[in-house]
């Protein structure tokens, strides 16, 4: 309740917020946008190598779930199999609003700047900024990304139901850990698939 009335509000305001926007901060969200930009586009396809590579692990832990005549092997085949789909779905959506999100890199800019006149306190806003915008590799730029958040005085839940920001939204929290908890849980499903459908399947070739 209290988050979707702090989204509403967000919503009202915005236009407000705009105009509140200096030249100082349009420069450092348009440089901040640029870099968000070629992070998730050096990431694009690395993100993508990392989330299909436990697929054929997931689709082995399912056969072996159907064949199982143990119900032990079907529950613990069939129960990894689901939650490692659910995980990888999961980051899959997030993965492609967060593409579609800097898509348009100008309205992006002017996303963040809004959120920088949103923030406590504007200039520490904007210094956390200029530090992202410094950020070219894509990597790196994620690494900043909590900083960011802690920075812009935003607590989280504030921009989680802000309509009117549907782009910056992805990089503030609570989204952007939840990205961040996303990226690393799929990556260890790869280990975790591999292992478990390799255990597994030997177990039902040897009953």
């Amino acid at each position: 309740m209290g988050i979707g009335r702090t989204g509403r509000r967000v919503n009202a305001a915005v236009g407000g917020f705009a105009s509140r926007v200096d030249g100082q901060t349009e420069v450092a969200a348009a440089r901040a946008a640029q870099a968000l930009r070629l992070g998730v586009r050096l990431l694009r396809w690395p993100s993508l190598g990392i989330m299909v590579v436990s697929w054929p692990f997931l689709v082995g832990l399912a056969i072996v779930s159907l064949l199982a005549d143990d119900t032990w092997l079907t529950v613990v085949a069939g129960l990894i199999a689901l939650v490692g789909a659910a995980l990888s779905g999961a980051f899959a959506w997030r993965r492609s609003r967060i593409i579609v999100a800097v898509e348009d890199e100008q309205q992006l800019a002017t996303e963040l700047g809004i959120a920088v006149a949103m923030s406590d306190d504007v200039g520490e806003a904007r210094l956390v900024l200029g530090q992202l915008a410094g950020t070219a590799g894509g990597p790196r730029v994620f690494s900043r990304l909590k900083a960011l958040g802690r920075g812009f005085g935003l607590g989280p839940g504030v921009l989680q139901d802000a309509a009117d920001l549907p782009r910056a939204r992805w990089f503030f929290p609570p989204k952007v850990g939840t990205t961040v908890t996303l990226f690393f849980g799929v990556l260890w499903l790869v280990p975790v698939s591999f292992v478990s459908c390799l255990l597994l399947a030997i177990a039902l070739a040897a009953r």
